[in-house]
């Protein structure tokens, strides 16, 4: 995928993730028929995305948060997408080593470690 073409869905799926943040200021004018809608409408970005990998490590790393994002708000849980979002949290590990010191990584690191701290409480539920 061009990279050009792939940051734009990128952007696209943190559009759409930044209107569910829990920061409260986003839903007061979503209703729940829009609610429905956005969350179907990330969780089809995210798997449009999944396979997709960065050419460079910053552009990796953009894709990791954005897929780590979009699973923190996305309202559809079931064993495929715990496993896609596993992957994802691999991926995640393995790029921040060679990530430098920079504002993506900060919030890269951030969301991984509550994402990999959610993953570890849902898998020890149910096992």
């Amino acid at each position: 995928m061009d990279t050009i073409v792939l940051q734009e869905k990128i952007d696209n799926l943190l559009s759409s993730v930044h209107k569910l943040l829990p920061d409260g200021s986003n839903l007061r004018d979503i209703y729940v028929d829009d609610l429905s809608f956005l969350n179907k409408s990330i969780h089809d970005r995210i798997n449009e995305l999944y396979s997709q990998h960065g050419r460079t490590p910053e552009e990796e790393a953009t894709l990791c948060l954005a897929l780590l994002m979009g699973y923190s708000v996305s309202q559809y849980a079931n064993p495929e997408d715990e496993s896609k979002k596993n992957t994802i949290l691999l991926r995640t590990r393995n790029i921040l080593p060679v990530l430098p010191p920079s504002p993506l990584k900060e919030d890269l690191l951030f969301t991984y470690n509550e994402l990999q701290h959610s993953f570890s409480i849902n898998r020890s539920l149910f096992a």
